[in-house]
C-alpha cells in the first residue's frame, strides 16, 4: 500500500506507533553499483521490477523501413540468369589467388580445399578460357607471318573458332566424365558439377604463356613447354583428386588419375600440333617470279 508521501509501506502490529511504513523496494537510480551489501542474494522478497518488458508494451503501429526484407529468398531456375550470378561474386585478390595456386603444385596442400571449396566460381575459369582461345589463335597467326616470310600472309579466323570449340569442349567434356566417374563407381558425389569446372577452368591458366612462347619456332623448345605446362597443371589435379579415389580400390583409381593426366597432356600436345607446328602443308608459300617470266607476260599482253 501507498503512504501519504508516496512510498510503499507495510504495517506491522509490533512494532512502535512512531514507525509508519518501511522501505521494500528502491528505484534502479537510488541504487549504489559500489556498495557491497546490495546484492542479487540479499535482494527482498517482494521487490517490484521497473525493467522494460516488450511483452507489456503495446505493438508498433509504423511501418517497416523500406530496406526491410520479410520475403524469402526466391527460387531460381538453371535457365535464369539470377541462377548464376552467386558463382560470379568474387574479388580480384581471391581469383589471382586461384590463378597462382593453380600453377603450383603442392603435395601435402590441396588448392581446392583451401581456395575453392568455400566459394566455387565461374568468373575465373571463364575468363581463363577466353584469353587462352585469343592466345591460341593470335599466336597462331602470327607464327605463320614470320616462320616463312614470302608466304601470302592472311589472318585465318577460323582458328578462333576451332580453338574456341577445341578449348570449350575439354573444359566441359572432363568435368561431366569425372561427375559420373565420382556417382557412379565411387558412389559418393565430393564434387559438384560447377566446383569441377571451376577447377578445369583454372587448370588451363599455366598454358597461357605457354601458347605465346609456342610462336618461337624450335620443335625441342616447342615440345618441352607442352610437357612442362601439362607436368604442372596435372599434377595440381591429381593431387585435388587423389584424396577422394585413394580407396579400396587403389589399382583401379590410380590408372583412372593416370588416364586423366594423359588427356590433359594429349590437350596441350593437339592444341601444339594443330595450330602451332608449322610445316611446308599448311603454309601457302609465293610462287617464286623472275624476270624472264615477267618480260613473257608483257610481250604476250602486247601482242
Amino acid at each position: 500500500m501507498f503512504s501519504d508521501d508516496g512510498f510503499l509501506s507495510e504495517k506491522f502490529s509490533d512494532q512502535s506507533p512512531s514507525q509508519t511504513h518501511i522501505f521494500t523496494s528502491f528505484p534502479n537510480s537510488a541504487v549504489d553499483p559500489d556498495n557491497d551489501d546490495f546484492s542479487a542474494d540479499n535482494k527482498p522478497a517482494n521487490n517490484l521490477s521497473y525493467e522494460y518488458n516488450p511483452s507489456n508494451s503495446q505493438p508498433s503501429s509504423l511501418p517497416l523501413p523500406a530496406t526491410a526484407n520479410t520475403s524469402k529468398d526466391e527460387q531460381f531456375h538453371i535457365w535464369q540468369l539470377e541462377y548464376y550470378q552467386a558463382y560470379f561474386q568474387i574479388d580480384t585478390q581471391q581469383v589471382i589467388e586461384r590463378l597462382l595456386c593453380s600453377m603450383t603444385p603442392r603435395p601435402n596442400k590441396s588448392y581446392f580445399d583451401s581456395t575453392i571449396r568455400q566459394n566455387p566460381d565461374l568468373y575465373g575459369p571463364f575468363w581463363v578460357c577466353i584469353t587462352f582461345i585469343i592466345t591460341v589463335a593470335v599466336s597462331g597467326n602470327i607464327l605463320t607471318y614470320f616462320y616463312v616470310p614470302d608466304a601470302d600472309f592472311q589472318i585465318d579466323f577460323s582458328k578462333i573458332t576451332l580453338s574456341a570449340i577445341f578449348i570449350c569442349f575439354y573444359w566441359w567434356f572432363m568435368p561431366t566424365c569425372i561427375y559420373f566417374f565420382f556417382r557412379w563407381h565411387l558412389k559418393r558425389i565430393e564434387y559438384t558439377f560447377v566446383e569441377l569446372l571451376c577447377i578445369y577452368g583454372y587448370s588451363l591458366t599455366t598454358f597461357i604463356p605457354i601458347s605465346i612462347l609456342w610462336m618461337i619456332p624450335i620443335s625441342w623448345l616447342q615440345w618441352l613447354l607442352t610437357i612442362i605446362g601439362s607436368v604442372t597443371s596435372g599434377s595440381v589435379l591429381i593431387v585435388t583428386f587423389w584424396p577422394t579415389t585413394n580407396s579400396d580400390k587403389k589399382r583401379f583409381n590410380a590408372l583412372s588419375m593416370l588416364l586423366m593426366f594423359f588427356l590433359h597432356l594429349a590437350m596441350a600436345v593437339g592444341i601444339m600440333l594443330v595450330f602451332f607446328h608449322v610445316s611446308d602443308r599448311n603454309i601457302p608459300t609465293r610462287k617464286p617470279t623472275t624476270l624472264l617470266t615477267t618480260m613473257i607476260s608483257s610481250a604476250k599482253n602486247k601482242i
